[in-house]
């Protein structure tokens, strides 16, 4: 693969990890590219790697060999151009939301006064203009997976990588926060990598699926989503996109393509 310019790109990632007395590839040879305001959803079967994938990206594990790119320049470890939202939202009790999302603005030099301005607007965009006082036990589980994205997008960075953002909502408040989930992404332009065990949820929010197959699948394979948005979860298409993926884990239901 050629990296280009703008983008995200990998060549040819590999990660393992060590057991008693051997070791289990987890990743091998991944190459991918992911333009700049893509939305791309990882799934996978157990074990194939989707959040080690992710936390690779973020900088949170070091891939034994291959290359990341981010718009043309090598990239490792942690960094601000790359914000990570995990499926816990990880907030401090004894901060308000408005102080939750301004923490890591004041870790990096800004000013208290223009961290809060900015932690606002950010909460004003996830849909929490009324909360910002409010302290995380008073917020119900989707609210507080907004204050994670509005923390995440506070740092305006280029990538927002999200590790089964939704996964731990009941059925009706995962379908309010895929809907909110791509309003976000619309409407602020940007990058966004989501690993998922939720196929349909893949299919709504995804312009490709990336599916990392284990044993159950060839290595990597990518599925474009032609689909108009908003997207229709009745529309025969849609019913017809998630079919095939089912399919492919050799599934007949919606049973969950869980991970490591």
């Amino acid at each position: 693969m050629t990296a280009i310019a703008r983008g995200l790109h990998l060549e040819q990632v590999s990660k393992s990890f060590a057991l008693q007395h051997s070791r289990l590839d987890v990743l091998k040879g991944i190459d991918l590219g992911i333009a700049p305001g893509e939305f791309v959803a990882i799934i996978g079967a157990s074990g194939s790697g989707k959040t080690t994938l992710l936390r690779i990206l973020a900088g949170l594990e070091q891939a034994d060999s291959g290359s990341i790119t981010l718009n043309g320049r090598a990239i490792h470890g942690v960094g601000p151009e790359r914000a990570m939202v995990f499926q816990e939202p990880r907030l401090l009790p004894w901060l308000s939301v408005e102080a939750n999302v301004a923490m890591g603005l004041e870790l990096n030099g800004e000013s208290k006064s223009q961290a809060l301005k900015k932690a606002r607007h950010y909460l004003d965009i996830v849909g929490l203009t009324a909360f910002y006082d409010a302290y995380p036990r008073q917020l119900s589980g989707g609210m507080a997976q907004r204050v994670g994205i509005a923390r995440g997008l506070a740092i305006s960075p280029d990538i927002l990588l999200l590790d089964e953002p939704l996964g731990a909502l009941d059925a009706m408040k995962k379908i309010r926060m895929q809907q909110e989930l791509e309003r976000i992404w619309r409407e602020q332009a940007i990058t966004m990598v989501m690993v998922t065990h939720d196929i349909e949820e893949a299919v709504y929010l995804a312009d490709r699926i990336v599916i990392l197959g284990g044993e159950e699948v060839s290595p990597v394979q990518i599925v474009d989503i032609d689909l108009p948005r908003p997207r229709q979860r009745s529309d025969s298409r849609f019913v017809a996109y998630r079919q095939a993926l089912l399919d492919t884990f050799h599934l007949n239901d919606s049973t969950s393509t869980d991970d490591r």
